[in-house]
């Protein structure tokens, strides 16, 4: 593994001759060089101090924690310390002696920083065995710091298992990610491990407030409480906020220039959005998404700021079960849009269909609490509540159903002319109306798709509805066919747009469906009078709400 000297982060000896030295990122300025300039991570320096000694180190450390915590700030000090020749009585390295130096500028042979991510092959580490077993040039001892290691492939970390877990007396490895569960578990065990935490917001503030004073700025509280809070425990994050902002505003920050720079909606602004989603206010909240996004503002960040303030509101709507329960499904779209969405390039567009979604659902909210109640259980696709079959549907699809009359008609009569048995207690409640017009027709559905997805549609059916967001369930045991058929999910939507009318998102889950025949022909076979066929035909009619309008034309 072709590892190359750890690069400098101190400052350059000046010259009067030479030009001004370009601008250095406030992180790389500001990195800590000795166990006490480190912060948020006590019990790890403790630790580390106390090893160093109590002539107690390892020969393999596993430094593991999110991004920006000092996992590799750490592991630079901890190099130091094992190489200076000048130790404080307290394991604090002197950062003056020339191993320290030597280390701080980069110049230092022996210790040996690896990114994993471009240097991973198995060809990589078997080099790297090759170079670890011989002795150290100038150093005590040769550390290898070896960055985002569950980046190395299989082959590479056998190749590394047997020297990791016996190196040389001259070896120390350092071993940093952000990935635990990516690391094998052969590899976790040779190590000693220390997790790193994430950085409390007073910590990250009192850092950033110390580098505005050497950078001759100033800022208020509430700015630096802001980027703090944005870095979400990272102090990396938060310097480089700050360095952004500081380009921005020079002499003075304050919270609106926060904003200004990292392309934030106000508070008031992201209070309204998150109001209209819970008053159901479709037109309102399409505005306010179009006007900070026309604005400028950073969609993705809007959605992170809505995720915040709906968590809020969720946690404090304890004594409220029917506030949290409107909050409940606006948390979860908010919070996929501010992830995965912000990712894919898609947040404005699930705060649209949020905006959408959040109105169907508050005006079928006063027919569920009448009909319903407070006390009915949803139906559950693998022990989740079904976001559609807890409601009731609308008055006026209801109508037509509360003046059928009471007797069935000849086209609701069985293959024989006799009348079916009226439900019995405990049978399994119909279909919401919107989703039986779906299960319904999901034939022609079928029919009408491409080639490409018709196999997959047969396979899978659909149990739910929550506005245009549409729950399709296959059986248990077929993962691929719903991996399959989320790769297509636009051409899908498209074609339900198509048929059905409005926006479809599709989504999909494992359940313990049994799948229907499509069609009366599939349900009754060859044999019409055969009594299985036709117990088979019932079943289909009673779970599709479907009725058997012309028998002659079956036979």
């Amino acid at each position: 593994m072709y590892g190359y000297p750890l690069m400098s982060d101190a400052p350059a000896t000046p010259d009067a001759t030479a030009a001004p030295a370009a601008h250095r990122a406030l992180y790389r300025k500001f990195r800590a060089q000795r166990f006490g300039e480190l912060i948020g991570q006590d019990p790890i320096v403790g630790t580390l101090r106390r090893a160093i000694t109590g002539d107690r180190l390892a020969h393999a450390y596993l430094f593991v924690g999110p991004r920006g915590t000092g996992k590799t700030s750490t592991a630079r000090i901890l190099a130091k310390a094992i190489n200076c020749t000048n130790l404080g009585a307290d394991g604090e390295p002197c950062d003056a002696c020339s191993a320290c130096v030597s280390i701080r500028e980069g110049r230092a042979m022996d210790v040996i920083e690896i990114d994993a991510a471009s240097h991973g092959l198995v060809e990589d580490a078997r080099d790297l065995v090759m170079r670890a077993l011989t002795a150290p040039s100038e150093l005590r001892r040769r550390v290898y710091i070896i960055d985002e290691v569950h980046m190395l492939s299989t082959h590479a970390f056998n190749a590394l298992l047997k020297l990791i877990e016996e190196p040389p007396d001259h070896v120390v490895f350092i071993l940093a990610t952000t990935d635990t569960h990516k690391v094998p578990p052969t590899i976790i065990s040779r190590t000693q491990r220390h997790d790193f935490r994430r950085l409390a917001e007073p910590t990250i503030v009192g850092k950033l407030t110390r580098i505005c004073e050497a950078e001759g700025s100033t800022a208020d509280e509430a700015a630096l409480a802001l980027i703090a809070r944005l870095a979400d425990g990272g102090m990396r994050d938060a310097e480089s906020l700050l360095d952004q902002v500081l380009a921005f505003a020079p002499e003075r920050v304050t919270a609106e220039d926060v904003r200004e720079a990292v392309g934030l909606a106000d508070d008031a602004s992201v209070a309204e959005l998150v109001d209209a989603y819970v008053a159901g206010d479709m037109a309102g909240a399409l505005e306010r998404v179009a006007g900070l996004a026309d604005a400028g503002r950073d969609v993705a960040q809007v959605a992170s700021q809505a995720e915040a303030e709906a968590r809020r509101r969720l946690l404090s709507s304890a004594g409220d079960p029917a506030m949290a329960g409107r909050l409940a499904p606006i948390l979860r779209t908010l919070a996929e849009a501010a992830g995965a969405g912000a990712r894919e390039g898609r947040a404005r567009l699930m705060l649209e269909l949020l905006a959408v979604e959040g109105a169907t659902a508050r005006r079928t909210e006063p027919a569920s609490e009448s009909v319903a109640g407070p006390e009915s259980a949803a139906p559950r696709i693998d022990g989740r509540a079904d976001p559609v079959a807890d409601r009731e549907p609308s008055p006026k699809a209801a109508a037509p159903r509360a003046s059928a009359p009471a007797s069935p008609g000849p086209a609701a009569q069985h293959l024989d002319g006799t009348a079916p048995e009226p439900p019995r207690a405990g049978a399994p409640a119909a279909l919401p109306s919107e989703v039986a017009e779906l299960r319904g027709r999901w034939a022609e559905v079928v029919e009408r798709a491409s080639p490409v997805i018709k196999p997959l549609l047969k396979e899978c059916r659909p149990v739910a509805r929550d506005g245009a967001r549409l729950t399709l369930a296959f059986p248990e045991g077929r993962d691929f066919m719903r991996s399959r058929i989320a790769q297509r999910s636009s051409a899908i939507e498209s074609l339900l747009s198509e048929m059905f009318g409005g926006p479809f998102a599709i989504e999909c889950v494992a359940s313990n469906l049994e799948l229907e025949p499509l069609t009366v022909a599939e349900a009754i076979g060859d044999n019409p009078e055969d009594p299985e066929a036709q117990a088979l035909l019932e079943g289909v009619l009673k779970i599709t709400g479907g009725e058997l309008v012309d028998a002659p034309e079956v036979r």
